[in-house]
């Protein structure tokens, strides 16, 4: 495996009086595709929000490419790492090139006009995820889709090596689930990001990670590759469900779908 850009050491993270993690330990390498899975309350979205300094209150150690995300101000983390959350959020009325020109604030100083490398930098975000169509548009115009994918676009625009992102597919109909996947797949590939994702869609994670890490009760479960876990010793335990196992028409990877 390449070297660790990310690494995390007996995570503990508790909210209220509730431990949501516990002692998760792992690492991601550079270049690495790593999906993140479990049933609902594993902690999953907590995990994302420590590793970007969301949640600052946890005991252990998470650097991200040597940097003590802990004691980091928020823009050194956004020059390492962009993040795409899972919702929407608040649509304000900025069109999208707009938008994508304010996710450069960790490059630009406080008063600073953009220049030729912030604009570089947006444009090759809109060809990458194939928005040129959208930036006269108003973000509270785009669908779900659409938005997802300037929210990749802004991600990009960070020009960071590492992407995290938060159920990036939810909510969205299939081809718009279909095109993000993909849009994933070949920055990893293609494009070397190294990209850590949450995800409900354990066929889609199978078929794109490297390595998946599963999360159950805020307990790291799991930490292998996708054909380790998409088999019934594993995932049964991991999800409190039976699944079938079917191959895949085209490549013969395994897939699932629970059990009726």
């Amino acid at each position: 495996m390449a070297e660790p850009v990310i690494c995390v050491s007996h995570l503990h993270c508790r909210l209220g009086e509730r431990t949501v993690l516990e002692d998760v330990s792992f690492d991601v390498g550079a270049g690495e595709y790593v999906a993140v899975v479990g049933p609902n309350g594993a902690g999953k979205s907590t995990l994302v929000r420590c590793l970007q300094g969301i949640l600052r209150d946890w005991q252990g150690t998470i650097t991200v490419n040597g940097l003590d995300v802990r004691r980091a101000a928020p823009r050194q983390i956004a020059r390492r790492m962009a993040y795409v959350p899972q919702s929407r959020g608040h649509l304000a009325a900025f069109r999208v090139h707009e938008f994508l020109m304010m996710s450069r604030y960790a490059r630009l100083g406080p008063f600073s006009s953009p220049g030729r490398a912030d604009l570089e930098a947006v444009e090759r975000a809109i060809a990458l995820t194939d928005t040129a169509a959208l930036r006269e548009r108003t973000l509270d115009s785009l669908s779900g889709g659409e938005h997802q994918k300037v929210n990749l676009a802004a991600a990009l625009a960070q020009e960071t090596a590492i992407v995290l992102l938060d159920e990036p597919a939810t909510f969205l109909d299939p081809r718009y689930q279909h095109e993000v996947n993909q849009l994933l797949k070949r920055l990893n590939r293609e494009e070397g990001h190294t990209i850590v994702c949450v995800s409900h869609d354990l066929n889609s994670a199978a078929l794109s990670a490297h390595r998946i890490l599963g999360l159950k009760a805020g307990r790291r479960a799991f930490f292998d590759r996708p054909e380790a876990l998409m088999q019934p010793t594993q995932l049964t335990p991991l999800f409190d469900t039976e699944f079938l196992f079917v191959a895949h028409p085209e490549n013969g990877r395994t897939l699932v779908v629970p059990r009726h």
